[in-house]
């Protein structure tokens, strides 16, 4: 037999957000954080690959599909070589990244439902990681 269940009690959920605070966060977790950010950032470059590639295709023919599906595969070979290079991008010039994180973040509005805000304070608080301050709590 199924038995009947009480009820849940109507209690509304709380607002706060479901990312810690980044003045509580440690070094590694700033650092995962910015480094799936700028995962998400980089991936912004598709935009600019897609319509190069599609401009010169439209020199070569002029049917749509034949001008579109060439740009659309060079769009997912661009997509599998960022997600590839993006950890070493990140690793071999992090100012850089940050950098281009925090451009990216600005123009965009919020990468991955991020705002900008959050991310200029998490590159503030790993700027305070590496120069060795202890964190703000």
């Amino acid at each position: 037999m199924i038995e009947e269940q009480e009820p849940l009690p109507d209690v509304p959920e709380s607002d706060e957000p479901y990312r810690r605070p980044v003045d509580t966060m440690s070094l590694p977790q700033v650092e995962a954080e910015l480094r799936d950010l700028f995962g998400g950032a980089v991936m912004y470059l598709l935009v600019p690959i897609f319509l190069l590639s599609l401009s010169t295709t439209t020199i070569v023919a002029t049917p749509f599909f034949v001008r579109v599906l060439p740009a659309a595969a060079i769009v997912f070979v661009g997509y599998w070589i960022l997600q590839k290079a993006y950890v070493p991008m990140f690793k071999g010039a992090p100012e850089t990244a940050m950098q281009y994180l925090r451009v990216v973040s600005w123009l965009g509005g919020s990468i991955m439902s991020t705002p900008y805000e959050r991310v200029t304070s998490l590159c503030a608080q790993r700027a305070r990681f590496m120069d060795g301050d202890p964190p703000r709590s």
